[in-house]
């Protein structure tokens, strides 16, 4: 194809061409309702495992480091702030990364257009949707050509290089466009969305029979829809009575729950651990306790920020690196999640741990006192260690006095 008389060739043409992710149907469905991002969103599991995923990673600082002969330090970067503040003149910066890694879970890559000032600075990160942008291949170079809505309905078609839009790939083989979620695990969502539909169905008494009134001898239809509509009217959903009041020696059986109906209950919480396995975060994230207990749920949710998101962070900082950083930045310069955030524990535990590093001469006070968000002290940068808490410059003469030579 050819745009801007550029001769240029799409890339994986299957994915780039599909348009409307929010209404496509990602293929047949299994019951009656078809499976796409709206209906697999309705799903309780699924959007719960999203939006864990999605907002732990948004509350992260993103942190700027520069190694220096060895060493690394926290900078000021003019992109720290896009990051922890504001992306844009209309975005938080927590919306923007939540918007990022959901697109990038549900249609397989999370955009980002890049606006620069006239020194190549980046100053605004601008999500833009997977469905208005297609990669394209010209000269070895990678470009998404990207169609814009205007306020007047009109059209506006940009060529934007990859070297200004963020890329969160999900996962995949291809190395610019990444596999839904949605789309691979149709089948699967398409069980979990049909046994919300039969669960619909279940309460709303629309596919099954609660009981039947038994009468001796036979009964004229019009006697039959009196019966029902009598019996509707005040024992039924609405009704205003609580005690049926039975005559001319009828009875009323009460059918309890069928074995499909069981097994539903079943359905449902095997299709929340599997929901929970497509997302890669362990079941009690989507409030699927069992297994759970007090002593290893705080094991359970290093294991999320390790393995559940852990992926999500690596991949983000790697392409902030790629794309955020200028060439002459990259080498020494990196970004870093605080994933401190995420796994605070109780107070006895955190005392025991900062004890520890203070101990050894890894924290100061000062250290602990930021870590804690308070205010530091006069003389609380000093490091200590164990060995009577001195300074960690004072061990060589310590020892001098020890051993007579001083």
């Amino acid at each position: 194809m050819k745009f801007l008389g550029l001769e240029i060739k799409r890339i994986n043409p299957f994915l780039a061409e599909k348009k409307g992710f929010l209404n496509a149907t990602f293929g047949g469905a299994v019951g009656r309702t078809p499976v796409t991002e709206t209906t697999a969103m309705g799903l309780s599991a699924y959007w719960a495992g999203v939006r864990r995923i999605t907002e732990s990673v948004a509350m992260l600082p993103v942190e700027v480091f520069k190694k220096a002969n060895g060493k690394r330090e926290m900078v000021s970067h003019p992109v720290e702030y896009l990051l922890n503040a504001e992306a844009n003149f209309e975005s938080i910066s927590f919306d923007f990364t939540q918007i990022l890694i959901t697109s990038a879970i549900n249609h397989g890559n999370g955009l980002a257009i890049i606006e620069r000032d006239s020194f190549g600075t980046p100053t605004a990160l601008t999500n833009v949707s997977r469905e208005i942008c297609e990669p394209l291949k010209y000269d070895d170079e990678i470009f998404w050509k990207v169609e814009i809505k205007l306020a007047s309905n009109k059209t506006e078609t940009l060529l934007v290089a990859d070297r200004d839009i963020i890329n969160l790939r999900g996962f995949g083989v291809d190395p610019v466009v990444g596999m839904s979620a949605i789309q691979i695990h149709k089948q699967n969502l398409g069980l979990s969305i049909a046994a919300q539909d039969y669960g619909a169905d279940f309460y709303n008494k629309g596919t099954r029979i609660d009981g039947y009134i038994e009468y001796a001898g036979t009964l004229k239809p019009e006697t039959k829809d009196a019966i029902n509509q009598q019996w509707s009217a005040n024992y039924g959903p609405n009704g205003t009575r609580g005690t049926a009041i039975l005559d001319a020696g009828s009875k009323y059986h009460r059918i309890g729950m069928p074995p499909a109906d069981a097994e539903f209950i079943a359905t449902r919480k095997f299709q929340k651990n599997e929901i929970a396995t497509i997302l890669g975060i362990p079941s009690f994230m989507i409030n699927e306790m069992d297994g759970s207990t007090y002593s290893n749920v705080e094991q359970m949710g290093i294991e999320f920020v390790t393995y559940g998101i852990g992926s999500w962070i690596e991949k983000i900082e790697q392409e902030y690196r790629r794309k955020l950083l200028k060439e002459n930045e990259k080498r020494d310069f990196y970004f870093k999640h605080n994933v401190d955030r995420l796994l605070r524990t109780d107070v006895k535990t955190k005392g025991e741990y900062y004890r520890l590093m203070t101990d050894i001469g890894a924290y100061t006070i000062n250290d602990v006192l930021e870590l804690e968000d308070r205010n530091s002290i006069e003389g609380g940068d000093e490091r200590y260690v164990q060995i009577n808490r001195i300074p960690i410059d004072d061990i060589k003469t310590y020892y001098k006095k020890e051993d007579g030579e001083l």
